[in-house]
């Protein structure tokens, strides 16, 4: 998964080099990242009689890409929601759980007063931050959002992702599903 970040990133950059950097434009290099609310992290583990894991948390999500005219930009997408889960005998654990790709955002107008939708296609990952445990394997991903930027560069956003991970257990494959919903206040650099 880093080496599809790390290539994504580079491909983005070179892309948007010759772009002018926050010139006032959208055209060109867009930076942005938001902070909300997760009011939905759900994780279903494929596993009879298994019970679903439903949190909320802070929601973060970072942005950066290119821009090829004032209605359109191709960018690499995190968004994820942070939250506490008590694992194993009452061990509290913070977990970043999300989605991370390529998407694709579409405003409808005008910088400053303008609806826009977005999507994408990527990787699903759950991530316990405490490194006494392992974490599952990342799986497909994809997101649908939208939002409105209501001042140029500050926008409110909102996504819902979904995807799948996969854990190697003694032998045994495990498959959980995972639904992220979030609303952050982004501010986008352009």
């Amino acid at each position: 998964m880093k080496k599809l970040v790390v290539a994504t990133l580079f491909l983005i950059l070179v892309i948007s080099s010759s772009a002018s950097a926050f010139d006032g434009m959208r055209k060109g290099f867009v930076l942005g990242g938001g902070l909300g609310f997760g009011p939905v992290a759900k994780v279903s583990p494929d596993v009879p009689n298994s019970e679903d894991l439903d949190n909320s948390g802070i929601a973060l999500n970072f942005l950066i890409g290119y821009a090829w005219d004032e209605q359109n930009m191709i960018v690499f997408l995190r968004d994820g929601v942070v939250y506490s889960e008590e694992l194993n005998y009452g061990d509290d654990v913070n977990i970043v759980q999300g989605f991370s790709g390529i998407g694709y955002y579409h405003y409808f107008g005008l910088q400053g007063k303008s609806f826009f939708i977005t999507g994408g296609l990527g990787l699903q990952d759950w991530t316990a931050l405490d490194s006494d445990y392992t974490n599952p394997d990342p799986g497909f991903g994809f997101l649908i959002g939208g939002g409105y930027e209501f001042a140029r560069h500050i926008q409110v956003y909102s996504s819902l992702s979904f995807g799948k991970t996969s854990e190697n257990v003694l032998g045994y494959e495990f498959d959980f599903d995972h639904t992220q919903f979030l609303i952050t206040v982004s501010a986008v650099a352009f």
